[in-house]
């Protein structure tokens, strides 16, 4: 059987910071971080700013208006210290999907974006449709 699709989400912060400071502040530890000058150990090429995330706890193959809305109740557990953090570093929520035999289409209601707006969040999408996720597994 073959993928429908497959999706993740993050809370981003990214700038000139050590990632060990933004952990302190905010209380819980982050599910991906790195620190400006790190070398990426792929390319090989040295990160240009640090960053520090938090993914959301679903399956890849949650819908991604549940992504979101995981995210968001990770953050409601320090709500203060991400929104905080979020106006200092332009916190954002980053959207990844894999979408193979459907088109993306998604909704956010209204305490989704409420939410969205209460910690001065951007939202980005990046959506690749007709294709797997490079894992061979379509």
């Amino acid at each position: 059987m073959s993928k429908v699709h497959e999706i993740y989400a993050c809370f981003t912060i990214t700038d000139s910071f050590d990632p060990a400071e933004i952990t302190r502040r905010i209380g819980i530890e982050p599910t991906e971080s790195w620190r400006k000058g790190a070398i990426h150990p792929k390319s090989r090429l040295v990160r240009e700013s640090s960053r520090w995330s938090l993914f959301s706890r679903l399956a890849r193959t949650a819908e991604l208006e549940d992504h979101v809305r995981d995210i968001i109740a990770q953050m409601d557990q320090k709500a203060e210290a991400f929104r905080s953090l979020s106006e200092e570093f332009g916190g954002h929520i980053q959207v990844a999907g894999y979408f193979i035999t459907q088109e993306p289409r998604f909704h956010f209601d209204k305490r989704t974006v409420e939410a969205l707006a209460k910690y001065s969040l951007s939202v980005g999408f990046d959506f690749y449709c007709g294709v797997s996720d490079g894992s061979g597994d379509t």
